[in-house]
């Protein structure tokens, strides 16, 4: 993963584990059965560590990696997930050694250079690797409308690689054979605090706070709340999913 990363993940993890959405169970109804074998899975980028709580209702052995500290000090338990501070581009792992590679929300931090030769060495022939991220997040008309005022004031602050995201992964070079994904989205029913939450939890939001001040977005949230109307009142929010999946060979 791209050094600068790490500093950027670290900020407010606290937040990062309480405010992001989780992904809906229609992705791992699709995604479980193109495995053949249950046996362990990597979630490379763990953060908060959902993903993999998720897979290790189903795999003997999760590996959670994360080269946070911070977001792995926030991650949930369960008793087949072993998380491990680690890069995703050089591991501990031996060859072959998973049916199941996962990354949410993080495929584009990484030095694909590196990556992918590790994806190759570590998946086992057969074995599947998934990727997954959001970039839009729509409420309602009024409520994008006052939201887009927050988006331009961090939108200097992006990261050029969440390109990569926004692009629908087409330009992160995977170079296993593609499997053909089925058309999914995130929807959560969420308050005002948890939506504002989530916005404070965006790359790009944190290094703009980290850079112009900690109330440099209180007059754009301001005019969300507004826009909501009754902070107590959820709102349905909808966020479409890009897909990568991809199969290793058999041989």
């Amino acid at each position: 993963m791209l050094s600068n990363s790490v500093a950027t993940f670290s900020l407010y993890s606290d937040l990062y584990a309480r405010f992001r959405p989780a992904y809906p169970e229609a992705l791992y109804q699709w995604l479980l059965p193109q495995c053949s074998e249950y046996e362990r899975a990597w979630d490379c980028a763990t953060g908060n560590g959902q993903t993999a709580v998720r897979l290790g209702d189903s795999f003997a052995r999760v590996d959670a990696t994360d080269i946070s500290s911070a977001q792995l000090g926030q991650a949930e338990a369960h008793n087949q997930v072993y998380y491990r501070e680690c890069p995703a581009e050089v591991t501990p792992f031996d060859d072959a050694s998973f049916d199941l590679i996962t990354v949410s929300q993080a495929l584009h931090w990484f030095h694909f250079p590196s990556f992918w030769p590790e994806v190759g060495r570590v998946l086992k022939p057969g074995g599947v690797f998934a990727a997954w991220g959001y970039h839009l997040c729509r409420v309602s008309p009024e409520v994008d409308r006052a939201a887009a005022i927050l988006t331009s004031i961090i939108e200097p602050f992006w990261s050029s690689r969440c390109q990569i995201l926004w692009d629908g992964y087409s330009t992160a070079g995977c170079p296993l054979p593609a499997l053909e994904t089925p058309e999914l989205a995130i929807e959560c029913d969420w308050t005002l605090e948890q939506y504002l939450g989530f916005l404070n939890t965006l790359s790009a939001s944190k290094l703009c706070k980290q850079t112009l001040g900690e109330h440099v977005l209180d007059d754009a949230s301001g005019r969300i709340a507004r826009a909501w109307g009754d902070g107590g009142q959820a709102r349905r929010v909808g966020m479409p999913l890009s897909l990568l999946v991809a199969r290793r060979p058999l041989s």
